[in-house]
């Protein structure tokens, strides 16, 4: 037997003593199983009665001496739990009173080492990987600023390719995916910039959305590699590159369409809306569930359906709900940084288009359960609402200034203070929910014309016109 296969022994399973009044017994039970499922195990061992009297004051507890109730949701391996420990069985209604201090020191000590905020071994790793990180990312502004193009651009494919084959290193060493996904991540902004310096090299006058274009392909190259290097950080990639997608086609509507950088930024940005139709699908796929075949004929409504072992569907499910929310950050990360580029343009119009699409977004906002999920698509509202009251505020006179941008702003907060006291947990009309379903449909139909106005085919169709 190998040393890994005791350690998993050793780490499945506990023999703990149970202590209820003047009863114990030592029972061996599994590290992997909440203490819900296995309080009805124990139980019995003390007499058939138990469980009865349990009834008379809501139930049992698992404590140690001096500690407060453990959390019946996790393991005895979460909980730290090792062989030979006692575990005291106490009604719910009446744990055991913490022990008091008789040297307050002491107490003051152990409080301060068992803070939430205390530095930990595990802070202090992912300080020196944060670290590290930086200082690796520190090479791409002094890459760019290497005055010889064909050198500079040397340096970047050649820190990408080393950082990628460190990345594979790492995670086929069993280290762990964090270092390697984040050697990896830096490899794709050298090679990200590496894309840069290759079309400016090409091209010295290339337009910037070409440039973006070029670079936007080049990390999405190292992403796809990346992913094949280190699959268990899959979910990080799938992020990364969704954003690299919508990024590379406002570049590329850019550098083949021939318009300016805030009218392909807004192209894009209309992009990245309608592919938000169909995260939820296409993260179901990404997870590797299938649903089953609708029948055809009637003579395939008596077959049977074959059911789905429970394990795969809560590990695929799991799957699913993660890959949602990595789109989503995706999706959400270019168009935090695609709106604002759209004010760029300097119009009424380019307003009016990211105030929509902020409206847009924050409805749909509405349909997102997840904490992750929800802040990636809010975040770029916020972002844009901050882009245009900062822009729209020196082109406007002191009074409009006040009345049109500093009240407002007040109010709002106002209104919102005043929600977040009374609105979560309250149960709103049915009707109210119709008005905001018609109301985001609005806005969707909306968003494909004030696109077309800031592209400027209204004008350039009265132009036809004469």
């Amino acid at each position: 037997m190998t040393q890994e296969q005791i350690q998993h022994r050793t780490r499945s399973s506990a023999r703990l003593r149970f202590v209820l009044g003047e009863k114990s017994a030592d029972i061996t039970v599994p590290a992997e199983v909440p203490l819900a499922d296995l309080l009805p195990a124990v139980l019995p061992h003390f007499g058939g009665d138990v469980i009865e009297q349990g009834a008379e004051h809501e139930g049992w507890v698992l404590q140690r001496l001096g500690d407060p109730p453990f959390d019946e949701e996790r393991t005895t391996g979460e909980l730290g739990l090792r062989d030979g420990e006692v575990v005291h069985v106490r009604p719910r209604a009446d744990g055991l009173a913490p022990i008091d201090y008789d040297d307050v020191v002491d107490g003051v000590g152990e409080q301060v080492r068992n803070h939430p905020w205390s530095w930990t071994d595990g802070r202090t790793r992912a300080m020196l990987r944060l670290l590290a990180a930086l200082a690796l990312l520190t090479g791409v502004p002094l890459v760019l600023q290497v005055t010889v193009p064909a050198l500079a651009l040397a340096l970047a494919g050649a820190t990408a390719v080393v950082l990628l084959g460190a990345a594979g290193l790492v995670a086929r060493s069993g280290a762990g995916t964090v270092p390697a996904a984040g050697l990896a991540g830096v490899a794709v902004c050298y090679a990200t910039t590496g894309g840069a310096l290759l079309i400016r090299l090409i091209e010295p006058a290339a337009p910037v959305m070409t440039v973006v274009a070029c670079a936007a392909a080049l990390g999405l190259m190292a992403l796809a590699v990346g992913t094949a290097l280190v699959a268990d950080g899959a979910l990080l990639f799938v992020g990364a590159a969704t954003a690299g997608l919508v990024t590379a086609a406002a570049g590329l509507a850019g550098a083949l369409g021939g318009v300016s950088a805030p009218r392909a930024a807004a192209i894009a940005v209309v992009l990245s809306l309608v592919a938000g139709v169909f995260v939820p699908s296409m993260a179901f796929r990404l997870s590797g569930l299938q649903l089953p075949l609708l029948p055809g004929e009637p003579e395939q409504l008596s077959d049977d359906v074959e059911p789905v072992p429970y394990a795969l569907v809560v590990e695929r499910g799991t799957a699913t709900v993660g890959y949602t929310a990595a789109l989503h950050v995706g999706l959400g990360a270019a168009q935090l940084v695609l709106l604002p580029v759209v004010l760029v343009e300097g119009t009424v119009w380019a307003v009016v288009f990211v105030l929509v699409v902020a409206a847009l977004m924050a409805l749909r906002a509405r349909h997102l359960d997840s904490v992750v999920a929800r802040w990636a698509a809010l975040a770029p509202v916020l972002t844009a609402l901050v882009a245009c009251a900062v822009g729209v505020a020196p082109v406007l006179s002191p009074t409009a200034r006040v009345l049109g941008l500093w009240l407002p702003v007040l109010a709002a907060g106002a209104m919102l203070a005043v929600a977040a006291e009374r609105l979560p947990g309250q149960r709103l009309r049915p009707y109210w929910g119709r008005a905001v379903e018609i109301v985001e449909s609005l806005t969707a139909v909306a968003v494909l014309p004030l696109l077309l106005q800031v592209l400027g085919v209204f004008a350039w169709m009265r132009g036809l016109a004469g």
